[in-house]
Order: structure tokens, then sequence, then C-alpha cells
């Protein structure tokens, strides 16, 4: 009987793995319904505006944002393992879009929806990929400087595309440095209206913000600015408004694009799917441990994918992660994704029903809620800190930060990644080496260069590698070694490797070993090998290193090898 259903368990096991709302939707408690039903509401006052802006700032019409606000949170709610990540339509990704795109020869807003929609569900193919192959711990070969600086600069590059905007000015190209020279020979042509407009925006959001941080104020802003715009006619006077936004809801669909349209946007999707993967982990790990709760990372790649497809499928465009407004959702007690579910029923009454409320919203508006959203990503502290704790890698940061501004959103995310492939290279390449000695009165060993006091061994040099002993490191590890051991001015009868800071090794480290043993015998001194882990030592036994150097077990330490070898060998052998 137990053979007979356990496949049928196995397969149960796997569904519920896959579909995560199947584990927590049943035991979802009554009390949690309050919580997660004003979480939603307030959700959806700070997401139809936010929503609305990110599709302009992406280049498309504002009702592409609404569309891309229902179908993200709905994929998500049945795939993701946080409780509390908002996902949507969100600034870097936009932004990605439209500086990518702007330098295609696009031939109507059509087509340009229509490529923009094939990224979305490009991104989501190549999320499914990474997870069939279990690639979630890729996210962690991202560095927080990196990411840092592309932030910073993605949020600079953000905030001067909006000043045109706010200004009232039209045509400005997309280059960030060009824009800030169109920017400064076009001030006398701003439009007046249009910047009390937006830096009255701008202010009323901030304080809004910061006094009643609770409220909807992106939502209270936005609606009184359409009530001014309409009341005073400011269209007349060359203020920009939305328009007429299209009610009901999105037609699902394949875009229509042509074979060669695919090999256009790979690039896109590529650095999107970097993007917003490592934003997402990066959210729901927060706030999983805020919580104390366990993420996924791979099944979140699973929830990214299919949040992206349905994305691109509803007419939407690429989405991420929103920090904000999942700090939002948290604040006021969301328990699980059913929040966010909320929010989307929510704009999809809003397709159905108040299209017509949004006619008079103002360019200058939608600028000043980018501008506002976007601000906290110039984190100039935040490199501040990385500088003092660490000099090289603000250097990364600042590189990724700069490529950003030069050569785009999409190259600085790729160049980014890149600068932290070569980083953890560098590491393993390069890592930390040290002469050991041992504390005077004690059986304790360290770094000599660190503490002087320790005391050397007559007769015995002791070398330590504090990263894995791999093929990255064998070569340079065994020059740096000689290269100690040459500087030596007593007499080295017997050498030490201390691999207690060493849990891996490979084939390459093996032959490097082999000789080096080979140029010690030469030398006349014996090789021994240290706190070698369980992993390390298979290998060295398998390879035959043991019948060299000796004994490797847990109780081949360094005060065990110093204690057994004889005093008169210390001195001469």
């Amino acid at each position: 009987m137990t053979d007979r259903t356990l496949p049928f368990k196995v397969t149960k096991t796997q569904v519920l793995n896959v579909i995560p709302i199947l584990k927590w939707l049943p035991s979802y408690e009554r009390s949690w319904l309050k919580f997660d039903i004003i979480a939603g509401l307030t959700l959806a006052a700070v997401a139809i505006p936010d929503n609305i802006a990110y599709a302009t700032l992406a280049g498309l019409p504002p009702e592409y944002g609404l569309y891309a606000g229902i179908m993200a949170p709905l994929a998500y709610f049945f795939f993701a393992t946080s409780r509390h990540v908002s996902i949507g339509p969100s600034s870097s990704e936009a932004i990605m879009v439209a500086t990518f795109l702007a330098a295609m020869v696009i031939s109507s807003p059509a087509q340009y929806a229509g490529l923009v929609a094939l990224t979305a569900i490009l991104v989501g193919v190549i999320s499914l990929g990474a997870w069939l192959l279990r690639l979630g711990f890729l996210v962690n070969l991202i560095s927080g400087p990196v990411m840092k600086g592309f932030l910073v600069g993605t949020g600079i590059v953000i905030i001067i595309g909006q000043i045109p905007k706010i200004l009232g000015l039209s045509g400005a190209p997309p280059s960030f440095f060009e824009k800030i020279i169109f920017i400064l020979q076009n001030l006398p042509g701003t439009n007046i209206y249009a910047l009390i407009l937006g830096a009255g925006a701008v202010f009323m959001f901030i304080a809004l913000d910061r006094k009643y941080p609770r409220i909807p104020g992106h939502l209270i802003v936005m609606l009184l600015s359409i009530f001014l715009v309409g009341l005073a006619n400011l269209a007349h006077y060359g203020v920009e408004i939305v328009g007429s936004i299209p009610s009901g809801l999105p037609e699902p669909g394949l875009p229509h694009v042509s074979p060669g349209d695919l090999q256009l946007v790979f690039p896109l999707a590529v650095g999107l799917f970097i993007l917003s993967f490592v934003e997402l982990s990066s959210v729901a790990r927060t706030y999983a441990k805020i919580h104390e709760y366990e993420v996924d990372n791979n099944q979140e790649l699973l929830a990214l994918g299919a949040t992206s497809i349905a994305t691109g499928i509803g007419q939407g465009f690429p989405i991420g992660p929103s920090f904000s407004k999942t700090a939002i959702n948290e604040r006021n007690g969301a328990k699980t994704q059913l929040a966010c579910a909320i929010s989307a029923l929510v704009i999809i009454l809003v397709l159905l029903f108040l299209t017509g409320f949004f006619y008079y919203l103002a360019e200058p508006v939608i600028a000043a809620l980018i501008l506002v959203a976007v601000i906290k990503m110039v984190d100039i502290p935040g490199l501040a800190r990385i500088g003092k704790i660490n000099v090289p890698e603000i250097y990364i940061a600042l590189v990724t930060l700069g490529c950003v501004l030069i050569f785009g959103i999409l190259a600085g995310v790729l160049i980014g990644a890149g600068l932290s492939l070569i980083e953890v290279l560098y590491r393993f390449t390069f890592p930390h080496m040290v002469v050991v000695g041992r504390i005077p009165g004690t059986d304790v060993y360290g770094n000599v260069g660190r503490q002087p006091e320790k005391e050397v061994i007559p007769g015995i040099f002791i070398y330590r590698i504090d990263a894995p002993l791999i093929f990255a490191n064998a070569e340079n590890f065994k020059e740096r070694f000689l290269s100690a051991l040459s500087r030596e001015e007593r007499p080295i009868h017997l050498a030490i490797i201390d691999l207690g800071s060493s849990p891996i090794t490979d084939v390459t480290a093996v032959d490097m070993i082999h000789d080096l043993i080979a140029d010690l015998e030469r030398r006349r001194i014996t090789l021994r090998l240290a706190n070698a882990s369980g992993p390390v030592r298979d290998i060295f036994q398998a390879a035959g290193i043991e019948e060299k150097v000796g004994a490797l077990d847990r109780t081949t330490t360094i005060p065990a090898l110093v204690k057994e070898w004889p005093e008169g060998q210390r001195e001469q052998r």
C-alpha cells in the first residue's frame, strides 16, 4: 500500500512546492483578512498613480501601467513564497525599456507596445529556464556595491529625465548628457504653469509622505492636481495632459512581432531579468528576515517567470518589485499575497468604471511623482558607507554608476553583473595568504603580519590560504608560498600548509601540491598539510597525496605537527 501511494504523495508535494498558494490558503486565518483588505486598498491607492507614471516612463500610454498592475500581482499571488513583496510596474525596469528602445527605429506605437510586451515574455521565459536549472543561487553573484552603484546611477538618470517634463519642455534627447545640455539650453523656454504645477506636486508629495505616511498621498495629490488642471484649463496654457484613457480590461494575447524582433530585444530581456531577479530576491529576503519566514530563490524565479509572461500576454510591460510599495504593504499589516491581489481587483474596477477621472492628469505631476519615488535610489550616504568599510568596493560601485550614466541603463546592469563576477574571480585568484606564527605560551596560531609578537617555530615554516585552494589560485599560491619561504633567513626543514580556511580543492590544486612536494624535496624540506576538511582530505587521499605528506585526518593540526617534529631536526636535518 505504501508503494502504491508513494508516487501520489511525491507528486502532491511537488505541486505544493510549485504553487505555494495551495499550501498557505487552506490554513489562512480569518483574523488576517481585515489586515490584507486594509493593506490591499491602501496599496491600490498608491499603485494606481504609480502605475500610470511608470507606463509613461516606459514610453507607453497610461493604461498599460494599469494593465501591468493587474496581471503582475495576480500571477505572483499563485507562485510567490514572499508574503509581502509588491510586484508590478517599476521605475528601473521602465526606464531601461525606454532608453533601450529609444535607440531603435520603430514605425508605430503599436509596434513599440508589441516589442515591450515581447520583452516581458522573454524575461519570463529566461526566468523559467533559470528555475528549471535551479539557478536561484546566481542572485548571490551580484555584489551589494555593484547593485548600489547601479541604483544610484539609475536614479540620477530617471531624475534628469523628468526635469524637462516638470519645466514643460518637449523634444529632449534620450542620452543622459545630451539631456543635461538640452535642459540648460532651453531653460528660457520653461512653461511657468508646468513648473509651478510640477514643483508644487513635488512639495506636496514629500510633505504628505513625511507627515502622514499612512495615507495615500500620491493619490490625493494626483486627484487635487486633476481638479486644478481641469478647473484652470491649464492645457490651454501649454501644460501637457494625459487625455482619454480607454476603459475596459486588457485583451490577452501574444504580441504581433516579426522573427527579427526576438533577436532585437533579447539583450534587453537578459538585462531586465538580472535586474528584476536581484531586486526581487533582495526585497523578499529583507521582509522574510523581519517576519521570520523563509523565501525560496528558485521558486521566486518561477514566480518572476509566470508574472512576466502573464504581464506580457496581458498588454503590460516588464515588471519588478517595488521597494516603496512593499514597505507600504508591510506597514499596513499585510499578512499574505492576498493584499496584492485585492489591490489588483481595485485596479480592475478603476479600468472598468473610473478611467475618465484621469483625463486632466498633467504630465508635470506624473514627472513629479516619478522624481519623488526614485529620489531615495540616489543613496549617497550608502555609497559613503561602502567607501568607509572597503575602499576597493567603492571603486566598483562608482564604475558601475559611471557606466549607467555613460553607456545607459542596460549596459550599466550588464557591466555591473560582469564586475560582480570579476570581483568574485579576483578574490578567488588572489586570496589572502599569510605566514603563520604561534602566540607565545599557547598552542594558538595566527597571522604574523597582524601581530608581530607571534613567534615562529625554529626550523618550521607555516603558511595559510584564506580561500578554497582551487584552479583559479593554485599557481598563485605556489608562487607566493615559495616567495615567502625564500625570504626566510633561518634554516627551514618543515613546511606546513594550513588548510583550515580552504573548505574545497580540486585536481589542479592536487597537481600543484605534487609539484610543490618535488620542489621542496630538492631543498631538503618536508611538506605537511594541516587542518584539512573532510572533502579536501578525500580528494588528496584519492590522489595519493597522503602517501607523500603523511597522515591526513582530524588530528593533523598545526600544534600536533609541530609537537611531533623532533627538536633536533628543527635545528639541523
